[in-house]
């Protein structure tokens, strides 16, 4: 920046244009509330051009322009805008002087002067002043400051936080609920009969024709009418007033086409000429704006204009009219048209209003957006907005109890105006303990530090759409280009490349998606016209589908499929904390549990029933299973089962569910992960009925075999209807899903359980497993904290004590009970792996406690199986030893000796990651030869630790085996395992993933009667436990080398 230039500042007092004199007619239909205040200091004088090297500038002959259509507002044109990145910021004399990155100084007057900008923050300034060579002036004349315009604010949010800016970030950042809403429901419903009747072209539309729509849509909410305690009957009497309010607006506004009916006109004047979308999706980043607009209209005149339909009763509401401008800004850049009106439609009492866009409102609306921003830019800072200045309304609002707990322990009561506003939250926060503020504090701390570290490492942000071009994101593996409609049946898209496109490059492209991916689709001209989720890839043809819920016309595109990351799970994560917050007896359980670490009753053990002792004898349980059993059925409070790899977990939850079954109690089945649920189900379903049984979770997630009883399933069987559905969901004795799925899950909402049993306790994030045990007074917690724990990423949160899952927790706070069978039962017999690869773990991790359960088990091996017979010559160098049968050759690493072999080293990436092809190479001899020999393909397992080298392995060899990371292994087993170690040490990598032992005590335990195990010994001897490994596999001359 050159320091010569001269900047003249003078203050002349002006007249804020914020506010209409009082006669001015235009005025009464203005919402003031909405206008931001502005203090007598920010409206400073404009600044002068005075010196020579300035004027030149003014006397440029101005290009003509677009017009907004809004005197004092400018068009908003990507053509019209400038984007720049701040130094730093500071107000001198009423007007905020911005200094950017490229040298540029933004000058902001007026209303503008107060907006809070950091060192960092991104400015989209549209249509500002020019001064000098590169430096601009936005005030109440000309130009528009959208701050942090990559952050899309939903325009719900915006409109919303006129009202409570606190809450509308709380909001975003702590989701928690799981219940109906009688309110909500109707208004979804109301909103789905209009939009349907508009797509309808029999006129006139009849409230039979509406009823007739309703008759169809209700089986959508079962589930939410049986949580309300409604039938779909009982709910027509909601519905009907609205009925003839629908009928009579759309047989006005849209009659049948002909000379003698003529549409009447809209508030604004506008004849409607079609309905152009529902529910029309618009991501706007020139001003950090999103939102779907109810309707969509092309007006006689060729514009388009947005109709919010509201259920309420007519209002002078500011939120529905500032909603409303939202739309008419996003629709005038989106259709490259001016901004026009916007119409509000009250279905309650059938009022429609026009709202007429000004500069004023949207400038005001702007500048809201822009405080929200600050806070939504970076979701994972511990930072809100002040609260209200009164309580009044208070009482009522879903987040009282976690902005009470931040203004009394975060804030320290800092941002809180008002002495009622305290007592309010005092008052909400009287019931807990400086330990209990503690362990909240410190939860929120750690998920936002891992809400952080989760995004930091993400390869594809959202502002990639229209910050990168396409090419860029195909490079990097995120997008999908030229793709066209082949088919559209009810809610499967599926999309076909370009004929032109050759089947290789396709194929590869589509592979870096996965099915249950979720994607955002764009065109060309449109981003974003919805988010869907990839149901299947044909990767030979290229093929994609999707489920979108959108009709997309068959041979249209080319369309784009983008990665989209939801971080919407860290959001419920800490919502989660409500539960061990609450004024109730489930917040006092999860309190006493959890933080006072209130030992557990020593329970007695009496007499079992005949049906349990005959449940027990026919399962033949060993000692430490037959125990684990009866002291889980006669508990008080909770038992912990240290379940050693292969000691038959998953068997002993089956048995003591069906014991449960048979004293008629009720069970919620929880696991950190799908096919653990899935694995224990498989089980179940062979000693009981069906019908004892529910599934819950989207059908993609669950296996095959287990269908039959997942809800989705049982609801079709029955024709969703009201009655079966709600035995189902009411009756069922046993429900099963994941920790995830609890508190999005309606069926918790007016459901509690006498028993819930988690299984891979030891490797739940705690706050996640809170909605779990507020479903029961007892529960069962099945793992083993030797093996995987909670993942953290975050490494502050991890040494601090993040990754000490709930199991772990409660065996080391209570040492005395550690050692009383009746809390807590550990099961060291194993049934999967021979005697050969269990002392591997047994003596690495089990201080030699890890048994084999019998004989047979001890001795299995490839040998014993008479379908194994070795094809390999004896010349075949390492191939005869890692193919051998022999039970002492259970367990054979081959050392790649990397050193010495260029083509075994691994490669780093700079996005993270490491991948290994001489491994993948060795792999791909050693898996043929299997074959040959053998074995089946479903019989062999390939792991790593290392995402990269399994994507490598999966795109380059096509294998048809699992080729999967260490982590989805847990709980899985294989007769044959396979693993690649990858990393080597001429690698920038510290190699983190292999140094956490519990991961590789996963990866020695998967393999029942194989392991192989490929890499450079040189290389894993620098890593502590791999070193201890090798010198037990040296023991056993277990190693062998490859020759290049």
């Amino acid at each position: 920046m050159n320091s010569n230039r001269k900047r003249n500042l003078p203050i002349t007092p002006s007249t804020s244009p914020l506010k209409k004199p009082k006669d001015d007619p235009d005025s009464d239909d203005s919402f003031e509330n909405f206008v931001i205040n502005v203090s007598p200091r920010s409206r400073s004088g404009k600044i002068e051009l005075e010196d020579s090297f300035d004027k030149p500038i003014t006397q440029k002959v101005e290009i003509k322009k677009k017009e907004s259509g809004i005197p004092g507002f400018p068009w908003i044109g990507i053509d019209n805008r400038v984007r720049l990145e701040v130094v730093k910021s500071e107000n001198i004399e009423g007007t905020l002087h911005v200094e950017c990155k490229n040298g540029s100084i933004v000058y902001l007057q007026d209303q503008w002067s107060e907006t809070k900008i950091e060192g960092g923050d991104i400015l989209n300034l549209i249509d500002p002043k020019k001064w000098a060579e590169d430096d601009y002036i936005i005030d109440s004349e000309q130009g528009v400051l959208i701050v942090n315009p990559d952050v899309l604010v939903p325009c719900t949010s915006t409109a919303s936080s006129t009202w409570c800016s606190r809450k509308q970030i709380l909001n975003d950042r702590f989701k928690f609920g799981n219940s109906s809403n009688k309110a909500m429901l109707l208004g979804t419903i109301i909103h789905e009969i209009f939009q349907s009747a508009l797509m309808i072209k029999k006129r006139p539309i009849k409230e039979e024709d509406l009823l007739e729509i309703w008759k169809k849509e209700s089986k959508n909410y079962i589930q939410e009418l049986i949580a309300l305690s409604f039938t779909p009957n009982c709910f027509n009497a909601e519905i009907q007033p609205y009925l003839p309010i629908i009928c009579d607006w759309i047989n006005k506004k849209l009659p049948k086409a002909s000379f003698f009916e003529k549409p009447s006109p809209l508030p604004s004047k506008s004849i409607i000429s079609e309905v152009h979308d529902i529910e029309d999706n618009i991501w706007e980043p020139l001003l950090g704006m999103k939102g779907k607009v109810d309707v969509t209209i092309r007006t006689k005149s060729g514009t388009m204009e947005s109709i919010e339909l509201k259920t309420g009763k007519s209002s002078g509401s500011t939120e529905h009219m500032a909603q409303v401008l939202m739309y008419s800004m996003m629709l005038s850049s989106k259709y490259d048209q001016k901004i026009g009106f916007g119409n509000l439609l009250y279905l309650k009492d059938g009022e429609s209003r026009s709202v007429s866009p000004r500069a004023q409102e949207l400038i005001a609306i702007i500048q809201q957006r822009n405080g929200l921003a600050k806070y939504l830019e970076n979701s994972f800072q511990n930072l809100l907005p002040e609260p209200r200045s009164e309580s009044r309304f208070c009482d009522k609002c879903d987040h009282k109890m976690m902005c009470s707990f931040y203004q009394k322990n975060e804030e320290k009561f800092g941002l809180t105006k008002n002495e009622k506003m305290r007592e309010f939250a005092e008052q909400e926060m009287a019931h807990l303990k400086k330990e209990h503020f503690d362990y909240v504090s410190r939860w929120i701390k750690w998920i936002l530090a891992e809400w952080k570290s989760e995004n930091d490492r993400n390869n594809f942000q959202i502002k990639d759409l229209w910050l990168t071009t396409v090419d860029q994101r195909k490079e990097r593996g995120t997008c999908v280009a030229q793709l066209y409609v082949e088919n559209c049946f009810k809610n499967i898209i599926t999309f076909s490349p370009k004929i032109e496109i050759s089947t290789t490059t396709t194929t590869k492209n589509a592979t870096e998606f996965r099915n249950g991916d979720i994607c955002v689709i764009s065109t060309e001209k449109q981003l974003a016209i919805g988010i869907a989720a990839i149901t299947k890839i044909h990767e030979k043809s290229g093929k994609i589908e999707l489920s979108f819920d959108k009709p997309l016309k068959i041979g249209s595109g080319p369309y784009y499929l983008d990665k989209y990351t939801s971080y919407s799970n860290f959001s419920t994560i800490l919502g989660n904390l409500t539960y061990f917050m609450g004024n109730d007896e489930i917040g006092k359980m999860l309190r006493n549990t959890l933080v006072d670490l209130i030992p557990p009753e020593i329970p007695k053990i009496g007499e079992l029933s005949q049906n349990v002792r005959k449940i027990i004898g026919k399962a033949k349980l060993n000692n430490e299973q037959r125990l684990a059993v009866i002291n889980a059925l006669v508990m008080e409070n909770y038992l912990i089962v240290e379940g050693l790899p292969g000691s038959g977990k998953t068997t002993l939850i089956s048995i003591l569910i069906q014991c449960l079954i048979a004293t008629g109690k009720t069970v919620l089945l929880a696991a950190f992960t799908h096919s653990a649920v899935d694995n224990i189900l498989t089980k179940l379903t062979n000693d009981i009925e069906d019908d004892k049984i529910l599934r819950l979770g989207n059908l993609s997630s669950i296996g095959e075999n287990i269908r039959k009883v997942a809800l989705m399933t049982k609801m079709q069987n029955v024709n969703n209807d009201y009655g079966e559905v709600k035995k189902i969901l009411k009756n069922t004795p046993v429900v099963a899903c994941t920790c995830h799925h609890v508190p999005r899950e309606l069926l918790f909402s007016y459901r509690k359980f006498d028993f819930v049993i988690v299984d891979e306790a030891s490797m739940v994030l705690e706050p996640l497993i809170l909605p779990v045990l507020a479903t029961s007074r007892k529960f069962v917690l099945v793992g083993d904290c030797k093996q995987l724990t909670p993942l953290v990423l975050s490494k502050k949160a991890k040494t601090e004590g993040a990754e000490i899952s709930t199991m772990q927790k409660l065996q080391n706070s209570h040492p005395k009970i550690g050692f009383c069978p009746k809390i807590v039962v550990s099961l060291t017999s194993q049934y999967r792996m021979n005697s050969e690869i269990s002392k591997l773990s047994s003596k690495l991790f089990y201080e030699n406690r890890l048994i084999c359960g019998n004989e047979l088990v001890s001795r299995s091996c490839l040998a014993r199986n008479g379908e194994y017979t070795v094809k390999t010559k004896k010349n075949e160098g390492y191939l005869n030893r890692a193919l051998s049968p022999n039970l002492e050759d259970s367990c054979v690493f081959i050392d790649t000796e990397c050193e010495k072999n260029e083509s075994m080293k691994c490669e780093d990436f700079e996005k993270g990651g490491c991948l290994n092809k001489g491994e993948a190479v060795i792999i791909e001899e050693l898996y043929r030869n299997l074959l040959e020999n053998g074995i089946k393909p479903d019989e062999i397992g390939i792991m790593s630790a290392y995402r990269r080298q399994v994507d490598y392995i999966q795109q380059h060899y096509n294998l048809p085996i699992e080729v999967n990371t260490i982590d989805s292994y847990q709980g899985r087993e294989k007769r044959v395992i396979i693993w690649t170690i990858t990393w080597t040490n001429n690698s920038s990598k510290k190699s983190e993933l292999l140094r956490d032992e519990r991961r590789v005590n996963v990866a020695l335990t998967r393999g029942k009667q194989k392991l192989i195990i490929i890499g450079c010994r040189k290389s894993c001897d620098e890593i502590p436990i791999l070193y201890e490994l090798n010198k037990l596999i040296e023991e056993k001359n277990g190693f062998v080398k490859i020759e290049i």
